[in-house]
């Protein structure tokens, strides 16, 4: 009787130990799920380089941009020391 007892007991630790590493696995498995929405490859880091590639282009546009005036400038000296594209 004290034996049934026992290993009733020791059924429900076992139960109730066996949740708990069921519910610890899935919850683990869930972590790492939302981890990779938030922080992977499919938006966090896309993101990052987006925003990293767009001020790489506003720098190079603003260099363009000068170059553009100093040849607009070039072309408007060439033109005023031209004779024949000079208006009268």
């Amino acid at each position: 009787m004290v034996r049934d007892f026992l290993q009733k007991i020791d059924k429900k630790r076992f139960v109730t130990y066996k949740n708990r590493v069921l519910i610890g696995f899935l919850v683990i498995i869930f972590g790492i799920y939302v981890g990779n929405i938030l922080f992977g490859k499919s938006s966090f880091e896309v993101l990052w380089s987006l925003k990293s590639d767009k001020s790489r282009l506003e720098r190079h546009i603003d260099g363009l941009k000068k170059e553009n005036s100093d040849l607009q400038k070039k072309l408007f000296e060439l033109q005023q020391l031209d004779p024949d594209t000079r208006k009268e």
